[in-house]
């Protein structure tokens, strides 16, 4: 703009919005296009969001201090909330900037920079009530200050406090509290004393007059209030602002539960009749939607030390200067017959705070207008709007750090264009709810800090916190000019277009959506030269892609790449889960599906894998728990199927009359048992791992949030179905194996491996095992035919158990403990009869027993079992060596010695065995195998069934590795007729013409 008094933007050379940081002196030439520093304070003062209530006009200081302002015309007086007067003497204009500038400092270099002098001017000049406060001529000394305290205690009057300029609200708040406990101490019990915590507590700076009523009482009546802030200093606020004359001012302290429910009832009310306060709303925005810092780090020291400047500040000094030009020229004045140019200039300083209704719709009419072809008297009207909106679009980017550009907005009024991440860590929210505040309260009662939101939108469908940024320091493994994003749980965001649930990496020129209505652009400038938009715009598009043959071509081409792929990947949209769920379990239910020994697993694995990391947070729980229902129902099915061909009860038959079990067939009835004991294993380590990612993906969320404890409650039942299906179908395995050992175990104590007859059928056996091989075409473990027919028996339950194992890939820990838990029958069964039989307590006979026994430790040996062989059946072997050594020997032995060499025994077993040796007929045991007095022999001779190894689940990394592909060819057939059966869901659901064809 060009005019007789605006300033030249040509000359200067940057920005009206830089000019608070030039020189002094500056000032001092520009003063007589600049007003007085008493209109700049009364734009910075929060009282002055009422000017706008009632009709007003400058007080006689007021009028001294601009004289181009000045109106021979009386007008209303000002609302209750003004400026002190102006001192009586005059002062430089250049003084005067001085002074505004001085504002900005500690409150120690203003004081020495005023003066006393001017202290006792503007001391006198005042004419202040009989109850407020006159600050002495030390910022330092103390005053009394009056704090009203009804929230505290009903009926109660006000407390004085002794307090310096310095003293913060949330120090005399928590006097305050302390004053009030005292006396309530001193009247009522201990017991009943009610505490009060200064943070549910806040200072009120309250404007009001006392009404006398007619009963000669006086009531306090309320003009106007605002909070204030905990680290302002409520006397330099009586210090630098006082109410007009007829208006008292008094601090209240009040419960801030209460005062933000009356502020949100009065916001209500003002929307339902009609009133236009967009003003008071855009500067709350913009004042919480500020910078990273926490609340107790901004004191009023640190507040001032930084020469600041906001939109709001620019546009009231744009105003002053349009004030200025407007008045004096001569022009401006015939357009306004009813008011001077001083009262519309005055007008227009406070109407950024709170606009009068209408105010925004003509600013709107002027901003168009302004632009265009008017007269010369309406482009006087609407020039000052011109200006605002030209200094609100002067905006540079920061070049140190990076910031969000506004694409889409969702309340013009209230958005702006740069959103700078000023710290290393940003959260995107919106404001939140009385009750989500006190949500957010107790969990910092508890100890649970959440994240403080940094830039408050106004969309309604977006969350407290919605989206969480993080760079450099807070990610320090990713490289400079990249971040990490991630959305809270249930925040719709989206990432170059494409839905995000989970953390991604955030790139300079990525777009950013949040919820229906924010778009942002993410830019870093440290990252030179700018990288391109991560989203191809339409008029960059290929034009062969937009082309409807080679387009359906391509799209054919690769669906065929990806039905074929041997990449472990299975993509399927959140809808199709159920289906899909349904036709894992169905197709391969059986180890004679097809698909191998783990195809459950894998198939489930890579399921899970997908809808982990590209589907909504809330999937994952629910595809844990279903397949884990389903699977446990599959596996009830089949124990109860086994159940009827092999009963656990057999009263019919003596126990001598059995039968040897057929293994074979007893082999092919647990199949199913074990190849579900193995899938589920497997699952069972691989929900382990994402539930555990899932945990640390819940790092940022709000702690004790009710949804993130039903999920891990859900996924907590899963884990906990698995663990039964893997016990159950451990317990019915064993026991049937053990209970077909039982009945061969005897034969290793009654065979003779020497004799004549045994080696007759051991040649047999071998011959028919031999002719059995040759059938069967292949075997994976070495044969029995080798072993006397019955202690080959008893082999053959070990070998079957080993194939089935091997057969169904179960994992190493669980094969471990199945052979180890029928080790452990066999050495307390074998122990057992053979301490009960001491007819065979000799050496010939244990001779026979230790051999029959090393024929099978050495096949077990030979299978990979003879560690956990050896281990189990030690205490079998020692009483087995013990018989064994010769009788010559062992007559001259005591029971010192015995003892040490077999410490395994208890001294009742050490007993029985030399009690019931068989030495010879007649023949006493020598003296020396006598115990010593007191040995304890009172012990049970026999071992306990119930001392078996306890199962212990596998908690290891899954051998299933998606990272790696599809490992054999009966799983890449299954993997690919899935990849068909979801392709088929996808075009079930298209129309006819739009449906792709192989």
């Amino acid at each position: 703009m060009e005019g007789s008094g605006s300033p030249r933007f040509r000359k200067l050379h940057f920005p009206v919005g830089l000019w608070i940081n030039s020189p002094r002196k500056h000032f001092a030439k520009l003063g007589g296009r600049w007003p007085s520093a008493l209109s700049v304070k009364s734009t910075t003062s929060s009282d002055a969001a009422s000017l706008h209530e009632a009709p007003s006009a400058p007080s006689s200081s007021l009028s001294n201090s601009t004289p181009s302002l000045a109106s021979p015309t009386p007008s209303p007086s000002p609302s209750p909330a003004f400026l002190r007067p102006r001192p009586a003497a005059p002062q430089s204009r250049a003084k005067r900037l001085s002074h505004l500038f001085l504002r900005g400092r500690s409150n120690s270099d203003r004081d020495r920079a005023v003066g006393e002098k001017e202290r006792e001017v503007w001391a006198h000049s005042a004419a202040p009530s009989s109850h407020h406060y006159l600050p002495p001529a030390s910022s330092s000394a103390p005053g009394l200050i009056k704090i009203y305290g009804d929230a505290l205690s009903s009926g109660a009057n006000y407390r004085s406090l002794l307090a310096n300029i310095h003293s913060t609200a949330r120090q005399l708040i928590a006097q305050v509290i302390t004053r009030y406990t005292e006396r309530e101490r001193e009247e009522t019990d201990d017991a009943v004393l009610q505490k009060h915590s200064p943070e549910d507590f806040l200072l009120c700076d309250v404007i009001g007059k006392p009404i006398q009523q007619p009963d000669g009482a006086i009531k306090w009546e309320t003009e106007c209030r605002r909070s204030v802030a905990p680290w302002e200093c409520p006397l330099l606020l009586v210090d630098m602002w006082r109410p007009k004359d007829g208006f008292e001012r008094r601090f209240e302290i009040q419960r801030k539960e209460d005062y933000e429910r009356e502020e949100l009832e009065r916001e209500k009310e003002r929307e339902r009749e009609g009133e236009n306060y967009q003003g008071v709303r855009w500067r709350r925005s913009r004042m919480s939607s500020g910078g990273g810092a926490e609340e107790g780090e901004r004191g009023h020291r640190g507040r001032n030390t930084e020469l600041r400047r906001s939109i709001s500040d620019m546009n009231l000094s744009l105003r002053r200067r349009q004030g200025n030009h407007v008045s004096n020229d001569p022009r401006g004045s015939g357009n306004r017959p009813n008011n001077s140019g001083g009262v519309y200039d005055r007008k227009n300083i406070v109407s950024m705070i709170n606009p009068q209704p209408g105010e925004i719709r003509a600013s709107k009419a002027e901003g168009k207008v302004g632009w265009t072809n008017q007269p010369a008297e309406d482009e006087k009207d609407y020039s000052s709007c011109d200006l605002e909106v030209m200094s609100q679009s002067l905006i540079l980017p920061p070049t140190d750090r990076p910031y969000f550009l506004l694409l889409q907005g969702y309340d013009q009024s209230k958005d702006f264009v740069l959103y700078i991440m000023s710290g290393h860590m940003h959260v995107f929210g919106r404001k939140p709810t009385i009750r989500e505040r006190e949500k957010d309260r107790e969990r910092e009662r508890k100890g649970k800090r959440p994240l403080k939101v940094d830039t408050f939108l106004s969309a309604p469908d977006l969350l407290a916190r919605h989206l969480l940024v993080r760079r450099d320091s807070a990610v320090p493994e990713t490289p400079t000019g990249q971040a990490l994003m991630r959305p809270f749980r249930g925040g719709a965001v989206t990432h170059n277009g494409v839905a995000l649930y989970r953390e991604t990496v955030l790139k300079p020129g990525d777009v950013i959506g949040l919820g229906n209505h924010f778009l942002f652009l993410y830019r870093d400038p440290r990252v030179t030269p700018p990288p391109p938009l991560a989203l191809t715009l339409p008029w960059q598009a290929d034009a062969s892609t937009t082309c409807c043959p080679s387009g359906l071509v391509d799209r054919q081409e690769a669906l065929r790449q990806y039905l074929g792929s041997t990449e472990a990947v299975l993509k399927f949209h959140s809808r199709h889960a159920d289906s899909l769920l349904q036709e894992i379990i169905s197709r391969n239910s059986s180890p004679d599906s097809g698909g191998g020994p783990l195809a459950p697993a894998y198939l489930l694995s890579i399921m899970i894998d997908h809808a982990s990391k590209h589907l909504d947070p809330a999937l994952l729980p629910q595809i844990l728990l279903k397949s884990a229902n389903l699977i446990k129902e599959i596996v009830w099915d089949n124990i109860k199927e086994f159940g009827d061909k092999h009963p656990t009860q057999n009263s019919t038959e003596q126990e001598g009359e059995i039968s040897t079990p057929n293994v074979q067939k007893l082999s092919s009835d647990l199949r199913p048992l074990m190849f579900w004991m193995s899938n589920a294993t497997e699952l069972l380590n691989f929900f382990q791992v994402k539930v555990e990612a899932m945990e640390k993906e819940w790092e940022f969320e709000a702690p004790g949030d009710p949804v993130l404890t039903a999920d891990m409650d859900t996924c907590s039942e899963a884990l906990a179905q698995l663990d039964d299906v893997i016990m159950h179908t451990f317990q019915q395995c064993v026991y049937h194996l053990t209970k077909t050992l039982y009945s061969l175990l005897p034969a290793l104590l009654d065979t003779n491996p020497f004799s004549s007859e045994e080696k007759e059928k051991e040649k047999d056996g071998a011959q028919a095992a031999e002719g059995e091989e040759k059938r069967a075409g292949e075997e994976e473990i070495d044969d029995v035919s080798a072993l006397p027919p019955k202690v080959a028996g008893l082999v053959e339950v070990y070998r079957c158990s080993l194939m089935l194992s091997r057969e169904a890939c179960l994992s190493p820990p669980l094969t471990s403990q199945t052979f180890g838990y029928l080790f452990f029958f066999t050495n307390t069964s074998l122990l057992n009869t053979l301490l009960e039989r001491d007819g065979l307590f000799s050496w010939s006979r244990a001779v026979q027993i230790r051999t029959n026994l090393d024929l099978v430790l050495d096949w077990l040996q030979g299978a990979g079992l003879g560690d956990i062989a050896s281990e189990f059946m030690k205490k079998l072997s020692v009483i087995v060596n013990f018989l064994c050594i010769p009788k010559t020997r062992l007559i001259q032995s005591s029971w010192a010695s015995l003892q040490e060499e077999h410490a395994l025994l208890s001294p009742s077993q050490l007993h029985h065995l030399l009690t019931h040796y068989k030495l010879g007929p007649s023949r006493a045991p020598p003296a020396s195998w006598a115990p010593p007095p007191g040995t304890e022999l009172s012990g049970d001779i026999f071992e306990s069934f119930l001392d078996h190894p306890p199962l212990i689940l596998p908690n290891e990394t899954p051998r299933l590795d998606l990272s790696q592909p599809i490992p054999s060819p009966e799983l890449q057939k299954e993997v690919t007729r899935l990849r068909t059966f979801l392709w088929g869901l996808d075009q079930d659901e298209l129309p006819a013409n739009q449906r792709t064809r192989l």
